[in-house]
C-alpha cells in the first residue's frame, strides 16, 4: 500500500520535521469513521439541556473541521496518483 505525505522534510531553521503519511484507505476509513462520530453527536444535538446542546455543535464543529481537512488530503493523494499514471 502506498501512502501520501505532504510537507517539508525540514523546518527553516534546519531542524528535521518528523512527518506522518496515511494511506488511501486510511484517508477513506477516517472520513467514514468521522460522519459517523457527527451523526452520534446530532442526537445529543436535539437534547433538551442547553449546555448539552451546545456541547454537541461545539463537537460537530471540530469533527466536520476533520472532515474537510481529511477531504483536502484525499483530494490531494487523488492528484498525484493520477498524475503518477
Amino acid at each position: 500500500m502506498r501512502a501520501i505525505y505532504f510537507g517539508i522534510d525540514r523546518e527553516k531553521n534546519g531542524k528535521q520535521v518528523a512527518s506522518y503519511g496515511f494511506t488511501y484507505t486510511e484517508l477513506r476509513d477516517l472520513e467514514y469513521g468521522l460522519d459517523e462520530l457527527v451523526n452520534y453527536w446530532r442526537m445529543w444535538a436535539d437534547d433538551d439541556r442547553k449546555n448539552v446542546r451546545t456541547d454537541a455543535l461545539n463537537e460537530i464543529d471540530k469533527i466536520s473541521e476533520l472532515i474537510n481537512k481529511i477531504e483536502y488530503y484525499s483530494n490531494q493523494a487523488l492528484k498525484i496518483k493520477e498524475e503518477q499514471v
